[in-house]
């Protein structure tokens, strides 16, 4: 008897498993606060054909309350599907409708044929970044045509204020402000 135990564990080490192990890795924001959500989540693990079997959605009230989680009604809108992405599948999340909660915090429950998987997933959104002007080149620009004739160049006074400087410490600020313990005239 001990012969045949010895040989069946021996005999399951050299042959290998030929269920999948999945695996989820972190999740990728794509979008900002007030926007529909965008986000990816990795399948670790998993082949093209092996996503097309996995049923992913929202856990349930009684999962989220075990995991000690509120369940606020806005989740209801997250959408979960496959997508592949460089040869690999991965799971979108998305929502039909803007996301106004900088926060969100669920727990994402997927089925497949050979086992059943519950991740909590954490996401913080940022406002968007509004892109601010870039600031324009402090060069002076080249001589113009005037110039080069003998002809001195006319500067606006936004530029006159841009290239003003200081001649020393006892320079005068540019607003025209006397320096302390002296009085205007």
């Amino acid at each position: 008897m001990r012969k045949l135990i010895f040989a069946l564990a021996f005999g399951a080490l050299l042959f290998p498993d030929y269920g999948f192990t999945l695996g989820l890795g972190e999740i990728e924001v794509n979008s900002a606060l007030n926007q529909e959500l965008d986000a990816e989540i990795e399948l670790l693990g998993a082949t093209p054909e092996d996503a097309e079997t996995l049923i992913i959605k929202l856990a349930s009230r009684e999962e989220f309350s075990r995991a000690g989680l509120d369940r606020p009604f806005m989740l209801t809108d997250l959408q979960f599907s496959t997508v592949m992405k460089d040869g690999k599948p991965w799971i979108s999340v998305k929502t039909s409708k803007p996301v106004r909660e900088p926060y969100l915090d669920f727990l994402l429950d997927i089925d497949w044929p050979k086992g059943h998987l519950l991740r909590e997933y954490t996401i913080l959104l940022d406002p968007p970044v509004f892109m601010e002007k870039a600031p324009e080149d402090v060069t002076r620009p080249a001589m113009s045509e005037a110039a080069s004739a003998g002809q001195t160049p006319v500067q606006s006074s936004a530029e006159a204020e841009t290239f003003r400087p200081a001649v020393g410490a006892a320079a005068m600020p540019a607003t025209g402000a006397a320096p302390a313990g002296q009085a205007q005239a």
